[in-house]
């Protein structure tokens, strides 16, 4: 095995560090969620965050993205004092370090009862597409055909325009991995892979949307790890 392909491939204990990483992370925002609420501002709900990552003992795994309404239509917006509205999307992105393995983990919720329905049609489209990621995700399928099939899905939802970034990247020690989930990328995908599959749809001005979870690769299909 070439030590390039080690970096592809995750061993069982790798795998279990990687599902406990993921674990936490969703119980992290699963704890948090019911907090985000119109009024507060992003600098708010990050302090909640970072206290709830410090008081369990651990460390983030990149600096997080908490991004409401308008900032939300970047991919890596920097946290700010804006004040949640009613009808706003809200895009949390972060992860933890545990045992040395990352997580990476991105929702998006909808705030109140004004979001456009536009911007829901947004957010259906994007968990649409992740979960047609995840089943085109399995052994022996080539990484481009994957990422083609979700965008593909994407445009032919009108959507096209507002791909910003590729499918997803592989995960472990370091939060950017190999391989890299994008249309050029003709290597296949192969049994014990951790990788991320996060579409993702930015509007200016408006908002975007993005849903995340690292998925391992398996002989029936890729599997969310905290599942």
């Amino acid at each position: 095995m070439s030590s390039r392909k080690k970096i592809f491939i995750k061993t069982p204990g790798e795998i279990l560090l990687l599902a406990k990483a993921a674990k936490i992370t969703a119980e992290i925002f699963k704890s948090i969620s019911p907090f985000v609420k119109p009024g507060m501002r992003e600098c708010d709900i990050a302090a909640k965050l970072e206290n709830t990552v410090k008081k369990m003992g651990l460390r983030f795994a990149f600096t997080p993205i908490i991004a409401s309404g308008p900032n939300g239509a970047k991919p890596h917006a920097i946290i700010t004092d804006r004040k949640i509205k009613s009808g706003d999307l809200v895009v949390f992105d972060f992860g933890i370090i545990y045992k040395g393995y990352r997580s990476d983990m991105t929702r998006t919720m909808i705030i109140g009862q004004r979001t456009s329905s536009f911007m829901k049609t947004l957010y259906s489209t994007v968990k649409r597409a992740q979960k047609i990621g995840i089943k085109k995700a399995r052994p022996g399928t080539k990484i481009s055909d994957c990422v083609k099939s979700v965008h593909g899905y994407m445009r032919q939802k009108g959507m096209g325009r507002y791909i910003a970034h590729s499918l997803g990247h592989g995960l472990g020690k370091k939060i950017h991995e190999s391989p890299k989930l994008s249309e050029k990328n003709n290597r296949v995908f192969q049994e014990n892979m951790v990788v991320t599959i996060e579409p993702g749809l930015y509007v200016k001005t408006k908002g975007g949307v993005r849903i995340e979870d690292a998925v391992l690769i398996t002989k029936q299909g890729a599997r969310v790890l905290y599942l």
